[in-house]
This record gives structure tokens, sequence and C-alpha cells, in this order.
């Protein structure tokens, strides 16, 4: 399997000829009076990437990107959604096949599989996480999930995962311009978490999505580090990881 980490929380993933994003996002724009100017060059690839397979962790604009589904799903390409988004996806989309998957339920297509998993929402929305596998190769991907008491369970029903992609800024958001009351509680996985739950998980990797991108000095806070903290937390947990820049491709050391 062919990885590459794209902007944010997205990847792409190239397995038996087949392409598939998750969570792949080019067009932030909509979301920068809460999330701000992205400090690097966003990746565009919108305009070269077919994609067999699109899935997405829940319709947060900064996951979901109706025009990259639009441009980038082959005619023949399939939008594989988690039920319960199903009746959101369906009004948004049109003219897709969209393959429609309870938690813990699969497909297997081309010999890949996918799964949608349980994720815990930051501000309560519906969101899954995904797992895809190929035989050689299987990741989690779990979008911008705050901690849950479900990764003990993941770990033990969803055995050799090899790569966990998680959000690592513990962000705190203010979100009281489109109606949500202030938490201080973060809202994804903060450092020492995702480290956690990839332990818990038993991924051989943690690869850390969803950081440095965007903060916003009011509206989105995120907690940050750099690689001293990424070494001191990973010998702390037990965990091994490897970081990624947005376009940059895995690849074993």
């Amino acid at each position: 399997m062919e990885i590459q980490k794209l902007n944010w929380a997205g990847i792409k993933l190239i397995s038996n000829g087949k392409t598939i994003l998750i969570d792949a996002v080019e067009d932030f724009s909509y979301y920068k009076p809460v999330l701000g100017d992205a400090v690097e060059q966003v990746i565009a690839f919108s305009d070269y990437l077919q994609a067999d397979y699109i899935l997405f962790t829940h319709l947060h604009l900064d996951h979901f990107d109706q025009r990259v589904i639009k441009k980038c799903l082959k005619k023949d390409g399939k939008l594989i959604v988690y039920s319960e988004l199903e009746p959101f996806v369906r009004n948004l989309v049109e003219d897709v096949e969209i393959i429609v998957l309870n938690l813990d339920e699969t497909f297997s297509e081309n010999e890949i599989t996918f799964k949608p998993v349980y994720a815990m929402d930051g501000i309560g929305e519906i969101q899954s996480s995904w797992i895809v596998e190929d035989g050689t190769t299987k990741i989690f991907h779990g979008g911008d999930t705050i901690w849950h008491n479900q990764f003990w369970k993941l770990g033990k029903e969803n055995k050799d995962i090899d790569y966990a992609f998680l959000p690592v800024n513990g962000v705190t958001v203010n979100f009281e311009i489109i109606g949500l009351e202030y938490s201080p509680v973060p809202a994804s996985l903060n450092l020492k978490e995702a480290f956690a739950a990839a332990h818990l998980l038993h991924a051989k990797k943690l690869v850390p999505i969803h950081y440095g991108l965007f903060a916003h000095e009011k509206c989105y806070i995120p907690q940050l580090f750099d690689e001293n903290d990424l070494k001191k937390v990973s010998e702390e947990v037990g965990q091994e990881y490897m970081a990624l820049k947005d376009g940059a491709m895995l690849a074993e050391s």
C-alpha cells in the first residue's frame, strides 16, 4: 500500500491499482473565520488526482470537501459512507454510487476492505473512524476524534494495525460565533492521548494528523508541540511514531 499525507487530516492510499482518499480537503476557505489562514501552502491535488473510493470521518468542512468529491471521484468510483451520515450526504452529493456501512460492517472490493468503527466527535456531531486494509497493510484513520473508552475494544477486535493516523492538536475551540457555548475541554486528541490511543490500538506506528496548519487566537487554539515533545511522549508511552509533512509519502525506515 502506498500512503501519502495530504492537507490537515487527509491521506491518499494506493492499493492494488486503486486510489483511496480519506478526509481529503483542498478548500478550507469556508472555515477561515474560525480556523484562520493556513500557516503553510495548502496542497492542490484535485486537478490531477482521480480516486476510486472516497471516505470521510464526518461532515465538518475541514474533513469533507464536496468539490473534491465532484472533481476527483471517478465516474465508476464509490463514496463509502457511515450509515448515520447517509441521509445528510445524499442531500449534499448527487449522481454518485454510495456504499453505506454500519459500524463494524465491512465492504470488500479489489482485495481492499473498508470498515467504519467507533469515534467520538469533539462537539457532539456524528463521526466514525475508518479501518482500511489490503492484505499487506492495515491503517486506522481517526479523523478528529476525542478520547473515548472504546480504544481498548478497538485494539482487541482489529489486530495488526500498521499505522494509526490520529489527531494530535488537542484544540480548544470557541465557536460561539455559530451558537456553541464555549468549553475549555479539548475538541480533539492531544499529543499524549494520541500516543496512548495508538498504543491501545496496538498500532506499529502513530502518524500524527490534524495539527500545525491552523490556529486562531480567539476561536481555534491548538496545543503546540515540537519534535522533542514527540520523542518524549513516544518514550513515555512506549509507542513508535512517524511524523509526515503534508505532501510527504510514508516510507519505512
